[in-house]
């Protein structure tokens, strides 16, 4: 009996922590993410059992009800355990043959295929998404909308999350390689220097720019202005 009394205490205790380190990582990442969205937003992060029923093919959603922008996105649990990773890291050596990429001399299907993207995918995906469901929560619903404001603020993010600006244009410019091969309502040919999806068209740097930012402050979707 008092063996029994001891599991359930540990139990408890444990699911205590647990529950306290995923609500502190939800509220780490909402901060970030009402940033890129210019106003207060929450991130929820799936978990264990959540992972375990789901059957959809996503890293992340917001919901649009009725016209309704909602002011929460719920992202996958190995999306957040995959930020949690790279916000809790004091360094990302993984990412050093990234930021070693000559992208002049080796075009971007091959640069995909190599074992240093594949290796970082995780990484890249979810800062991504993070971005794009942001993005979502800006006001902006359509996809291809959504997905080259992202890609623009990638390297925002990898700094935000503790990485660094070599590190954040290294995954933003990985990410814009694989634009093409994203389903088509995720592309647009509006996604490139001076075209009207550009962030910053007074600059020829894409898809950041030297220093990191975040939006225009009066840049938001038609969703957040209704």
């Amino acid at each position: 009996m008092k063996f029994l009394a001891v599991v359930v205490v540990l139990a408890g205790a444990f699911w205590f922590w647990q529950h306290r380190r995923h609500a502190e990582m939800e509220h780490r990442l909402s901060t970030v993410a009402s940033e890129l969205a210019g106003r207060p937003v929450h991130v929820k992060c799936q978990g264990f059992f959540g992972e375990l029923i789901d059957v959809y093919d996503r890293t992340g959603e917001v919901q649009f009800t009725n016209g309704q922008l909602s002011d929460t996105t719920h992202l996958t649990r190995k999306t957040c355990g995959s930020l949690n990773a790279f916000e809790s890291a004091s360094s990302h050596p993984r990412l050093d043959c990234v930021r070693s990429i000559d992208w002049t001399r080796i075009d971007a299907a091959t640069i995909l295929e190599t074992e240093c993207a594949r290796h970082v995918q995780s990484t890249v995906n979810a800062i991504t998404t993070l971005a794009h469901e942001s993005m979502h929560l800006r006001g902006w619903v359509a996809e291809a909308t959504a997905q080259c404001y992202a890609v623009q603020e990638v390297a925002w993010t990898v700094v935000r999350l503790g990485g660094t600006p070599d590190e954040g244009a290294a995954l933003a410019r990985l990410e814009l390689a694989e634009q093409p091969a994203m389903p088509s309502d995720y592309r647009s040919s509006d996604c490139r220097a001076g075209g009207a999806l550009d962030l910053h068209p007074e600059t020829a740097a894409f898809p950041t720019e030297a220093v990191p930012s975040l939006p225009p402050a009066g840049l938001v979707g038609p969703a957040f202005r209704t």
